[in-house]
């Protein structure tokens, strides 16, 4: 009973992709006049994948046509820039309030625990105005100063992880003439890699599917989430394009996501566990 449970929920989650790859390879006008779009193409059409490169567009602020190649450099270094920037503030604050003993340690993980509870789409407003002030609006930078945060999820799963790991290592380093820093890149972290490679592959996934960030604040800088997302309200709008291009747009997107997951899904399931990391 829970093969065929499981086995149906797959479907559904694969129906989405085999409905976009038949539809990517289609004529737009038999695309438009089809009663339904589940038959086979007539002609298979996978130049529509190359007139992804060339087709699909949007404007920036001063009118300036940005292309499907560029949104999608603008989504790798996005992902790297948030997912180094994340990873290693939360490895840096939980290190330290994991391993040092100071009077701000409690207070420290009570913010970092408070700061999860509170509902944050209320906060949009201001942030944005900071955001502004700051001059961070439509600059790389922005990625880089905002994700350096150092607390969240990742701070608590590196908190229990190193809270694990045991003091005599720092201790041993300290009698050999090494510093707190030795202790931290060249012992701590590399115990640490298994929880921090995961933490990554979990922070990248989760930076190259972000739309509204790029809309809202770095509207000059599209993301293949976020100029897709724009192009499919132009679509919707009537305001011309074509269907199947667009869903080989989809596709093609998605191949760097579904690669990483493939390639490391075993490192994934064997840190994770129902509980989150495994210590």
């Amino acid at each position: 009973v829970m093969f065929v449970i499981f086995a149906i929920y797959a479907i559904t989650l694969i129906f989405p992709f085999f409905y976009m790859f038949l539809n990517s390879l289609k004529d737009p006008y038999e695309y438009l006049l089809e009663s339904s779009h589940l038959s086979l193409p007539e002609n298979w059409l996978f130049s529509n994948y190359a007139q992804a490169f060339t087709s699909m567009k949007i404007e920036d602020s001063t009118g300036n046509p940005i292309y499907f190649p560029m949104m999608f450099f603008n989504s790798l270094w996005y992902s790297v820039l948030c997912t180094a920037s994340s990873v290693f503030a939360s490895a840096l604050t939980s290190y330290c309030v994991a391993k040092y003993k100071f009077k701000l340690r409690g207070l420290l993980y009570g913010i970092a625990i408070f700061s999860m509870t509170i509902p944050i789409i209320g906060n949009t407003g201001s942030f944005f105005k900071l955001v502004y002030q700051l001059g961070l609006y439509n600059s790389p930078l922005y990625p880089l100063v905002t994700s350096f945060g150092g607390f969240g999820f990742n701070f608590l799963v590196l908190y229990g992880f190193f809270r694990s790991l045991p003091w005599s290592y720092a201790e041993a380093t300290f009698i050999d003439g090494g510093s707190h820093s030795t202790v931290f890149f060249r012992i701590m972290l590399p115990q640490a890699w298994p929880a921090l490679l995961t933490l990554c592959i979990m922070a990248f996934i989760g930076a190259w599917n972000d739309y509204m960030t790029m809309i809202l604040y770095m509207p000059d800088f599209p993301t293949l989430a976020s100029g897709l997302y724009v192009i499919e309200s132009s679509l919707k709008r009537g305001d011309g394009g074509s269907y199947p291009v667009y869903y080989a747009a989809l596709l093609i997107a998605c191949i760097p996501i579904v690669a990483i997951f493939a390639g490391f899904s075993d490192v994934i399931m064997s840190n994770f566990t129902i509980g989150g990391l495994k210590e």
